[in-house]
């Protein structure tokens, strides 16, 4: 699996191609799945660097040991939450903030501890391997659209 640095610079390097779209991948743009992926990634670490590990609880959720197990998200499955959902004007100048956080965010990961863990909408409370997995999992499914986009 990918380091979260490496899937950021991927992110990266498909900026010049932000204003490309292909409605029979996606009904957005490049940019607004790299502001996506940016803003889910920077949120899930923050959450993961300000828990409390004494407040974790463990459950089972077949959706989250599904998606774990095939190491993919199925596309068109679920709706994007409010929170990282990018604004309606996507540009250089509101994606590269992002970039430089998210790359800080990245490096800032490595160093948490093994009890650290964020509480996932739909998947519940990842303690810090799986929500390694599971934040580049989310990331890895926008870059494989964003190539589908491409190659069209």
């Amino acid at each position: 699996m990918k380091t979260l640095a490496a899937l950021v610079t991927e992110l990266e390097n498909t900026m010049p191609f932000m204003e490309q779209k292909n409605e029979a991948v996606s009904q957005v743009t490049v940019g607004w799945h790299i502001e996506h992926s940016l803003l889910a990634l920077v949120k899930m670490i923050t959450a993961t660097e300000h828990s409390n590990p004494t407040e974790y609880k463990k459950t089972f959720n077949w959706k989250r040991s599904l998606v774990l197990a095939m190491g993919k998200i199925p596309r068109g499955k679920a709706k994007v939450p409010s929170s990282v959902k990018p604004g309606d004007e996507i540009s250089e100048a509101t994606i590269k903030p992002l970039l430089e956080k998210a790359k800080q965010k990245a490096e800032l990961f490595e160093t948490l501890s093994n009890d650290r863990y964020f509480t996932h909408p739909v998947f519940g409370d990842l303690k810090l391997n799986k929500a390694r997995k599971i934040i580049a999992i989310h990331t890895q499914h926008h870059i494989s659209i964003i190539n589908d986009i491409l190659k069209s």
